[in-house]
């Protein structure tokens, strides 16, 4: 009967599973399906019992649970079904009727059918109850010992549980934390026996998809002992105890109230008591915590969110790691490499995070790093888009086994892949064999290609020769190769590259480069049919281009599939970079472009096509219409060009594709000449165009040989449009004028040309280029004819006008003839005016002409003839050089120019000539003779109290250039830059505190003026300055420079009374509001005078020396003055008597008696004061407690400041309006420094942050003029190739002077110093952050003494120097450092490069202008953008005027600086950007430019200085304070010819081929910035550092 109705199921079940197939689209599925259930329910009963209909049922339900589209109701009735059976089998087992039951082989394969089933497209409700069912079996089976014996527990466990890890992923948290005490109790309770279940016996292969390192940390983390409390680290920051011992005083009131905690929580009757037992509960309750509760909640966070799993995996490994024993860790590495290996993490390889990235990550923390092959390193890198991790773990295997080539050979391909040539040629230098490499790519990073690509040719004929007697390893010969075939394609040898790779049948070359040759037919015979490469988005564009030209039956539908694939191609690959890399980034979208104008050029065809197919008795007229989108495409190709800047490949790859169309369109409308010669013109004219462009790139890029090539070759039809004939020839023209040897050829070239056909403007053009090439062959006469005759063709010409500026001037030179200046002056303003593009660079040349101008004043008659054509946006960036001009001869004529600008630009001037004024008027109010008498006495009491205290004394004299203790010399007050910044403050220049007397200059009551000379120049006749103009004797005298910038101020206040008034409101409340506090002013003297004792040239067991003691008396004199002690009652009274103890030498008996005791007593004051500071003061002030007047401020007509520098036309209505100032105000404290940072918020939105800086020394103008010089090489950065490509721009905050003595500075929220860095790092060893510094002092106490050699010196110093490296300060606590603040490996790569380049800057700036004192204090830096700015960054200058600079580095490049980069980062970034800058900045181009724009800011800066000059110099041959124009003149030249000197001694300039052959072996066009790196890195030069440097760090 059994085996009947068995029988009968049987076929009952297959007819409805054929039925099932067939009609499940149909609509009696559902009846089908619940056909199939009651079956099932129906012969689940009895089918057991034969053996026969088991076998068979057994079939049918793997079929059912194998089969893909079963529905999800029958798969719930088959696990019930299965259920039933292995629960009742064991449930009768026990009574014996075993016969019909599932053996245990028979359960488990049920169980793992089960496992597999796809759950993804059940409905949500049917997932749970599956789920539950399937799950609670599962455990039951696992775990139930009453049911189920040991064996098939154990099985299950083993084959089912951990094969598919269903019961670890459950998503409900008891019944997965039932399957992980499975998971938990099997295994060994030791950290090893965990790592190794994880890395080496659990194949995770089944949950492979999902980030199952989840379910690993869950496993190291149980076994956290759970009953501890919770501690915080040792080194974590920890709030000091509120009682230093002892109870409360009075425990009973607090007691009582925390009974009344639950009265008061609705907030109304809050008293202090019941506030304080509220915060003791929590207090208490915090204190109760353990480690369980702190642990289990993370745990399941990490289980839902996989960046939580992620980060704490890469924390926890690591301890882990570090805590096994060396045999354990040596065990697990080989495991964990077959790990990382495994094939089955291609799943994730689109995930992020994913498990690959955090076991990688893991061991790049981990110490000691098991070492892993690189190739595994690099695949991983690049496979699951763990780059950077690979990248710093790659690094720093390079770095250990310098031997390894395979290291850096994977290290160089990612570096290649994500397009990082800079950083791949950095290594490849580094361990190079041959000096042709490093020459070779020094020239390949800097566009040399023709001498990079001669150099790498002849390295590989020496090779073959056997030169190199086979030392040269072959990655270094593939190397030359690959670099050879690159320049090729920089220089568009497509032919050359075409044969090679022929001959050596690389069809990857020949795909790419054989259409460009252009040559089909052997692409169509040889390459198409044969090549077997691998798919890239460029095979794929050339095999579209190849279906496009050849136009065969479905040439368009077969282009537009390659296109789609590419495109697929091209996005996988985006997906795998890294995030935030626009670098590795470009060459894709460069494809993109491409790839659409594939789609493009389709189109175009298909049109073509179309309109060929239409009936010829068309008119005309339709037909013009018919092709819209041929034209509009065209129109769009004109408009969608690549970046000046982008290589010269990427240019030929699109244009030379757009000519094969152009030449397609020109041969589809060939014979509409009469019919539409529009149409008919079409492609010549845009084939003309395309051409020009690509040639006109070329020679912008310095390729002149290619330039004239692809003029010559490419265009290859007769006629062309007037238009692009002119572009034609002025290109080919430019191009022989640079060119070696050809500026005959390009003379005949113009000389043929018929200019009949031109407008007047071309054929004008055609005349100055003309001119060039006869000025270039020295025949003025007619390059001055044909100059004239350009301009009187075309007077609009502005090139025109400059060129022949430039020729006069020259002849200026020649001739001193004061004619030929008035001309040359004349023909810059006609330039400016008719336009040019640099009108800023011509103004530098035409202020300075005017600065020098001869007594008849030529440039000065020129200025107010063409003062009025002139747009008057062009003066706006040269505000400060025209106010300071006022005192000067050419005041009259600067003051016409301010006078336009005060109608036009108000706000650009207002801040500048309000300062002026200010710094101006004590000296200007009093008459002639009394203004003298006072300012000498003025004189003598600031030499005098310069003895004792004055603020600019604080300021280390020593530090650079003589000291003239007891004057105010500007070296001086710039060396105390040397010292933290003059107090480590923001900007060195604002020491608050530094004179803390000087309280009252917060009134404005001092005037310390910046640029004001110390007194009348007129003294007596016979010694002061006359300035003769026309023959009278004028004195440009201060009182005058007052009087003009008076009138300018009220020609601004009339025409614009509202906004005069509403700046006057905001900078006079800016100005006397947001001052520092006495206590902050003593901070930053002590701060400073214990800078002060570092530097001290005295043994610190010496005894104090006199000029300190002056020092000191003259600060408890001023700080506790009878000023302060009326001001600031609380202040003298907490402070004054303790620290005239200490610290008055005049108190001999407590005067501390060497100076280290006295560095120990300022140590603890500097303490005490900065705790107080930070304690008693809010962090965060309020704008309306502290300026009702800012707070109710109502703007209407003020803009946000900073707006006018952009050096183009400002239009007045298109500025940003200021719309209120933010209501908090935060106090930022640097150093010893404290400032309030004002939020400025604009009419868009916007916000800027200013931070406000009072008590500034005379140096702050300085600051000004260099971020115009800043400004004015970003110009120059953006005109070049190489510097533009690499985003070299310097960080130009806006400065905003408020009073003489205040000033806001834009600040960046994000900013951070290089000292802070190390104080943190100080701060979590427990170490004292002076330490270092103290030690070396101590260690040179014997050489001070005087008995020692300079030689034995430098050893002691070497000796200390190295003492502090091995035992003090370590290499890597910036890399630590920006490692624990930046959130991810792509964060730090960015940022790295983006700070490379900021450094890099930073040096060059430091080297070209010999700037020194670059202490950590001083070097801000932006956290999230690796933006620098430095404090206190500009010249110091010596008794003569020049540049004083006598440091043994060139700049600051220190060893933290170079273990954050690696050696080849240094190599690689700093290097490089540094000589872009240098190479964009002497650029022929630029180079006439720069010279002017540096002798204004010499001219200024110098004229600061000679008023500044102290008592103690003699006198220049004139009186004290002026200096002599013809003096000045030559300081300045010979100041900027220096600067200049030292630029070109660093540029890379490439020399033509046959004086080069003379140097074997060849030297890299680097060398000269390498060698100064080299002597910035070398211990020898960093250990003659001051110690306040921090050399070490």
């Amino acid at each position: 009967m059994g085996s009947s109705s068995g029988s009968h199921v049987r076929q009952g079940q297959r007819a409805d599973l054929d039925s099932s197939v067939s009609s499940r689209a149909t609509a009696d599925s559902a009846c089908v399906i619940s056909n199939m259930k009651c079956v099932l329910s129906l012969v689940s009963e009895r089918v057991m019992h034969s053996p026969e209909c088991k076998r068979l049922i057994g079939q049918i339900l793997h079929a059912l649970l194998s089969e893909k589209g079963t529905e999800s109701s029958v798969l719930l009735c088959v696990l019930d079904t299965i259920k039933v059976w292995i629960e009742d089998d064991y449930r009768h087992s026990s009574s014996g009727a075993s016969s019909a039951a599932l053996t245990q082989k028979e359960i488990v394969s049920y169980l793992q059918k089960l496992s597999l089933v796809d759950r993804k497209n059940f409905p949500p409700a049917v997932q749970e109850e599956w789920d539950g069912k399937y799950l609670q079996l599962l455990y039951e089976l696992c775990a139930d010992s009453s049911k189920y014996p040991v064996p098939l527990r154990q099985e299950v466990f083993q084959k089912v549980e951990r094969q598919y890890m269903l019961g670890l992923r459950a998503k409900d948290p008891e019944l997965r934390q039932r399957f992980f005490m499975l998971y938990h109790e099997s295994l060994g309770k030791t950290l090893f026996n965990r790592l190794h279940f994880i890395i080496q016996i659990q194949d995770w292969e089944a949950v492979s998809d999902a980030f199952w390192l989840k379910q690993g940390l869950d496993l190291l983390l149980a076994i956290l002992v759970e009953n501890e409390p919770i501690m915080l680290a040792p080194n974590s920051a920890r709030v000091p105890p509120l009682l230093a011992s002892g109870t409360f005083p009075d425990m009973t009131v607090v007691q009582h109230s925390a009974s009344d905690v639950s009265d008061c929580s609705d907030g109304a009757s809050l008293t202090f008591d019941s506030l304080v037992a509220r915060h003791a509960q929590f207090l208490t309750e915090m204190c109760k915590l353990q480690v369980a509760d702190l642990v289990i909640p993370l745990r399941e966070v990490a289980y839902a969110d996989a960046n939580v799993a992620y980060h704490m995996w890469v924390l926890v490994f690591p301890i882990v790691w570090v805590t096994l024993q060396k045999d354990e860790q040596v065990a697990l590495a080989k495991p964990m490499i077959a790990l990382l290996s495994k094939d089955y993490h291609k799943k994730q390889q689109g995930s992020r995070p994913n498990v690959v990235q955090a076991l990688l990550e893991g061991l790049h923390l981990s110490h000691p790093q098991p070492r892993m092959p690189s190739e595994l390193i690099k695949y991983i890198g690049k496979t699951y888009n763990a780059w950077h991790i690979s990248l710093a773990l790659l690094e720093s295997h390079v770095m250990l086994f310098m031997n390894d080539a395979k290291c850096s050979e994977s290290l160089a391909e990612l570096y290649r892949l994500l397009n990082e040539e800079d950083m791949r040629c950095g290594l490849w230098k580094r361990r190079s064999i041959t000096s042709e490499t490093r020459a070779g790519l020094s020239l390949v990073q800097h566009g040399y290609w023709q001498r990079a690509q001669s150099l790498f040719y002849q390295a590989m004929i020496k090779a073959t020769q056997g030169t190199y007697n086979n030392t040269v390893p072959k990655a270094e010969m593939c190397l030359w190769e690959e670099q050879w075939l690159y320049c090729a394609g920089q220089l568009s040898q497509w032919e050359v590259l075409a044969d090679f790779g022929k001959s050596v049948e690389n069809y990857e070359i020949l795909l790419d480069c054989l259409w460009k040759v252009p040559d089909w037919a052997y692409m169509k015979e040889n390459v198409i049919p044969k090549a077997q490469v691998e798919e890239t988005t460029k095979v794929r564009l050339a095999q579209a281009f190849f279906a496009l030209h050849d136009r065969s039956a479905n040439g368009v539908g077969e282009a537009e599939n390659i296109v789609v694939k590419g495109v697929e191609l091209a996005l996988e690959q985006w997906w795998q970079l890294p995030e935030f890399s626009v670098q590795s980034r470009t060459p894709l979208l460069q494809q993109f472009q491409q790839l659409v104008e594939v789609q493009e050029s389709a189109r175009i065809l298909l049109e073509i096509a179309n309109g060929n197919k239409q009936p010829s008795g068309n008119s005309g007229g339709n037909v013009n219409n018919a092709y819209g989108e041929l034209k509009d495409i065209l129109e769009t190709w004109r408009l969608r060009t690549p970046n000046e800047w982008d290589s010269m490949s990427v240019w030929y790859d699109l244009l030379q594709w757009r000519n094969e169309i152009y030449n397609v369109v020109i041969d589809a409308f060939k014979d509409f000449g009469q019919t539409n010669p529009q149409l008919h013109h079409l492609g010549y004219r845009d084939k003309a165009w395309n051409v020009n462009k690509l040639a006109h790139v070329a020679r912008k890029q310095g390729l002149h040989d290619v330039c004239v090539k692809i003029l010559d070759k490419m265009y290859g039809h007769s006629t062309m449009e007037v238009q692009e004939a002119f572009v034609k020839i002025r290109e080919q023209a430019k191009a022989y004028l640079e060119m070696k040897g050809e500026l005959t050829s390009g003379l005949n070239l113009i000389n043929n040309t018929n200019l009949e056909y031109f407008p007047v403007k071309h054929k004008a053009e055609i005349f100055r280029i003309k001119g060039d090439f006869l000025l270039k062959m020295n025949d003025c006469e007619n390059a001055n004819l044909a100059y004239s005759n350009a301009i009187s063709l075309f007077k609009h010409l502005p090139k025109g006008w400059i060129s022949w500026g430039n020729y006069c001037d020259m002849i200026y030179k020649e001739t001193r003839d004061e004619l030929w200046l008035e001309y040359a002056v004349s023909c810059f303003f006609q330039g400016i005016k008719y336009g040019v593009s640099n009108s800023r660079s011509h103004l530098a040349r035409v202020l300075y002409l005017l600065s020098f101008d001869t007594p008849s004043e030529p440039v000065g008659r020129a200025l107010v003839k063409y003062l009025d054509q002139l747009p008057n946006w062009v003066w706006l960036s040269w505000i400060p050089q025209l106010l300071l001009s006022l005192q000067r001869s050419e005041a009259p004529h600067c003051k016409l120019v301010l006078l336009k600008i005060a109608q036009v630009y108000p706000q650009a001037l207002y801040y500048w000539l309000r300062t002026y004024l200010m710094e101006r008027r004590d000296v200007a109010n009093k008459s002639e003779y009394g203004r003298n008498i006072a300012l000498a006495q003025q004189r003598m009491q600031q030499a005098a109290s310069a003895n004792t205290a004055s603020s600019h004394n604080l300021v280390d004299a020593n530090s650079r250039g003589p000291t003239h203790l007891g004057a105010t010399s500007e070296s001086q007050v710039h060396q105390g830059s040397q010292t933290g910044g003059t107090a480590g403050s923001h900007d060195g220049v604002n020491s608050q505190g530094q004179e803390p007397e000087r309280s009252a200059a917060m009134d404005g009551n001092v005037n310390n003026a910046h640029d004001q000379p110390p007194q009348n120049p007129t003294v007596a006749e016979g010694t002061h300055n006359l300035l003769r103009r026309n023959g009278e004797l004028r004195l440009a005298t201060v009182a005058s420079a007052f009087d003009a910038a008076k009138d300018i101020m009220e020609a601004l206040r009339n025409k614009h009374q509202n906004l005069a008034s509403e700046l006057e409101v905001l900078l006079s409340e800016i100005g006397s509001r947001f001052v520092t506090l006495p206590e902050e002013r003593l901070l930053a003297v002590v701060n400073a005078l214990l800078h002060r004792c570092y530097k001290y040239p005295t043994a610190t067991t010496g005894e104090v020396p006199q000029s300190l003691k002056k020092e000191l008396s003259g600060v408890c004199r001023a700080c506790f003055s009878a000023d302060a002690v009326n001001k600031h009652v609380e202040f003298v009274r907490e402070y004054k008597q303790e620290f005239e103890r200490d610290l008055d030498p005049e108190r001999a008996s407590t005067f501390p008696a060497t100076l280290s005791e006295l560095t120990e007593r300022l140590k603890h004051w500097k303490n005490v004061l900065q705790s107080n500071v930070e304690d008693r003061f809010p962090a965060v002030l309020k704008l309306e407690e502290e300026s009702k007047v800012l707070h109710d401020f109502h703007v209407v007509d003020v803009e946000m400041p900073g707006q006018y520098f952009t050096d183009q036309e400002v239009a007045p209505d298109h500025t940003v309006k200021l719309d209120r100032v933010g209501a908090d105000i935060p106090i930022v404290r640097r150093h010893g420094s404290s400032f309030r940072r004002l939020t400025l918020i604009g009419s868009d939105g916007s916000q800027r942050h200013f931070i406000v800086q009072t008590s500034l020394t005379p140096n702050a103008r300085s600051d000004e003029r260099m971020l115009q010089i800043f400004r004015v090489l970003n110009r120059m950065f953006d005109k070049h190739k190489e510097s533009r490509r690499r985003h070299l721009t310097i960080h130009t905050p806006i400065i905003i002077p408020v009073w003489s003595q205040v000033r806001m500075v834009e600040d960046d929220l994000m900013y951070s110093s290089f000292l802070e860095v190390y104080e943190i790092n100080c701060a979590r060893h427990n170490r004292e952050a002076d330490m270092p510094i103290t030690l070396f002092k101590e260690h040179l106490n014997q050489a001070i003494s005087g008995q020692v050699t300079a030689e034995a010196v430098l050893e002691l110093r070497l000796q200390a120097y190295n003492e502090i490296t091995k035992n003090g300060v370590n290499d890597n606590i910036f890399s630590q450092y920006m490692y624990k603040t930046l959130p991810s490996g792509n964060h730090l790569w960015t940022f790295k490069k983006q700070f490379a380049i900021q450094l890099a800057l930073s040096c060059f700036i430091s080297y070209m202008l010999q700037i020194g004192g670059r202490s950590p204090n001083k070097i801000l830096f932006a956290k999230n953008t690796g933006k620098i700015f430095q404090t206190d960054f500009h010249p110091a200058y010596d008794g003569n005027g020049m540049i004083e600079f006598n440091e043994p580095v060139p700049f600051r490049l220190t060893r933290n600086m170079q273990s954050f980069f690696s050696q080849f980062g240094v190599e690689g970034l700093i290097v490089s950007a540094i000589c872009a800058a240098a190479q964009s900045v002497i650029s022929p181009k630029q180079s006439q430019h720069i010279w002017h724009h540096l002798a204004m800011f010499f001219r200024d800066e110098l004229l600061s200085w000679s008023w500044r000059r102290p008592l103690g110099i003699p006198p220049a041959p004139v009186a004290a304070g002026g200096i002599n124009p013809l003096d000045l003149e030559q300081k300045v030249t010979t100041n900027v010819d220096h600067v200049i000197a030292r630029i070109k001694a660093i540029a890379p300039q490439c020399f033509p081929e046959e004086d080069d052959n003379t140097t074997d072996p060849p030297q890299s066009v680097q060398r000269g910035v390498t060698d100064l790196v080299e002597a910035a890195l070398e211990p020898r030069n960093l250990c003659m550092m001051d110690p306040t440097w921090h050399p070490w760090f």
